[in-house]
């Protein structure tokens, strides 16, 4: 696993300015509003971000007044989150029992793309222990198909890992450490699936 992990890293590391200046596109953000409608709905005050990127999320949330902690394992991605004013930390989602606070809620948006399929449960697991009851996770990732590895025609060097699922069966296995309480499947792209689920702690 580690070299699949480090090989990420450096990928991100390289494309990280690059994914600051990119837009985000409108679909994620029609499905990050529906997860504050929720979170407002319920007077939520923390949250953990998985996966953060350049920070764009974890920026959103906090001035939406969230206490937002946001994790990534790139530690360019986690700089460029800082400089934003969120806090931060270099942190890969294996290493989340090492976090010593508990959130109202965790969003991770394709970032659990890159976890093998044998050690999803137990990163959903993980999750579940950061949440406090019956805490909300906001999962966004991409995949309509079963798909486990290095992608080819991936653009980014050196290529990525993905695990990509077939919807159904992503839905069990998150349904084995949360409740599901909003899950919709889109088709931004021609012939690509993206799962967004809301999904509450058990």
């Amino acid at each position: 696993m580690m070299q699949f992990t480090e090989a990420l890293i450096e990928s991100y590391e390289k494309h990280a300015y690059q994914r600051e200046s990119s837009t985000i596109d409108e679909f994620k953000e029609r499905e990050r509003a529906e997860f504050l409608k929720f979170l407002k709905a319920e007077r939520r005050k923390s949250l953990l971000e998985i996966g953060c990127g350049p920070g764009r999320d974890a920026q959103f949330f906090q001035s939406q007044g969230f206490q937002v902690l946001a994790v990534d394992n790139a530690p360019t991605m986690v700089k460029l989150t800082a400089e934003k004013g969120v806090t931060a930390q270099v942190l890969d989602c294996y290493e989340l029992d090492q976090i010593g606070e508990t959130f109202d809620a965790v969003y991770t948006l394709n970032c659990l793309l890159h976890i093998p399929k044998k050690d999803i449960g137990h990163i959903f697991n993980l999750i579940a222990t950061r949440l406090n009851g019956n805490g909300l996770m906001y999962l966004g990732l991409w995949g309509g198909e079963n798909f486990e590895g290095i992608l080819e025609q991936d653009t980014y060097e050196p290529k990525r890992f993905f695990s990509f699922w077939e919807p159904e069966t992503l839905l069990e296995v998150v349904q084995q450490s949360f409740r599901l309480e909003y899950y919709r499947r889109l088709n931004p792209r021609e012939g690509i699936t993206f799962n967004s689920i809301i999904a509450r702690k058990r």
